[in-house]
């Protein structure tokens, strides 16, 4: 294993938002760089053990708050973040911020949940060479059990507007994680409740670049993860990378 240097970054959107980072460099690079897109609602600390264990064996690794998140504090002139804004505007600045730190590096993404479902909003989608998709699943509600589904239609449909409608947010209680802006867990709710899942305001499917994923991708999902990422969940996502190289593992 190699020795790594651990350090604080700013990331540029660009849309004028900087984004909390943190780059890992291994004293010896094997010439991969790793981009971790994280989970709705994890902030970037939760992966600082998996970035270290990636660098220590020679990955360059960027990890990043999504606005609203962690230490990604949004501008207070700036509009509210939404879930949209993450997949449109962060990931890729996180992509091209990596990409200028390490120009002749192959690109890989380790994505979680949330993260893996964002890669056709890239337009850097078809220079990525390798993706690893964690519990990354299509979140349409009709996707989990029987059992699941009567407890999601009461919370997406009873609960989840009653509480966003009282506080303007999603309280961290909800998921165990961060609070979610308002028009963040408004957007979550709106995929999740439509068949398509990742849609526009009017409802229509957003794919503008999912047909350039030709990366290998391998999306893993769980037994025993019933509420996250159910296996029908991740299998429903292949469809959003027709072109890509898939490997569908579930263990």
């Amino acid at each position: 294993m190699t020795q790594i240097t651990i350090t604080s970054v700013s990331i540029p959107t660009a849309d004028g938002q900087r984004l909390a980072g943190t780059l890992v460099n291994p004293q010896r690079p094997n010439g991969i760089s790793v981009q971790i897109n994280g989970a709705t609602g994890v902030a970037r600390r939760y992966y600082e053990t998996f970035a270290g264990f990636l660098a220590q064996r020679g990955f360059t690794v960027l990890t990043f708050d999504y606005r609203g998140i962690g230490g990604s504090l949004p501008d207070p002139a700036a509009a509210a973040p939404r879930k949209l804004d993450w997949g449109r505007r962060d990931i890729p600045a996180a992509a091209d911020f990596l990409a200028a730190c390490t120009p002749d590096m192959r690109r890989a993404m380790v994505c979680h949940s949330f993260g893996g479902q964002m890669l056709g909003l890239m337009p850097q989608a078809g220079k990525i060479d390798a993706v690893l998709a964690i519990a990354s699943q299509h979140g349409y509600w009709r996707n989990w059990s029987r059992a699941h589904q009567i407890r999601l239609w009461l919370s997406w449909y009873i609960a989840f507007p009653l509480v966003v409608g009282l506080f303007d947010k999603l309280p961290g209680w909800w998921l165990g994680g961060q609070t979610l802006p308002g028009p963040v867990a408004r957007d979550w709710r709106r995929w999740c409740c439509s068949p398509h899942y990742l849609v526009d305001d009017e409802g229509a499917p957003l794919r503008p670049h999912n047909d350039d994923v030709r990366a290998k991708l391998r999306l893993i999902s769980f037994e025993d993860d019933r509420d996250f990422g159910p296996r029908k969940g991740v299998d429903a996502l292949t469809g959003f990378y027709p072109n890509a190289a898939i490997e569908r593992l579930h263990v």
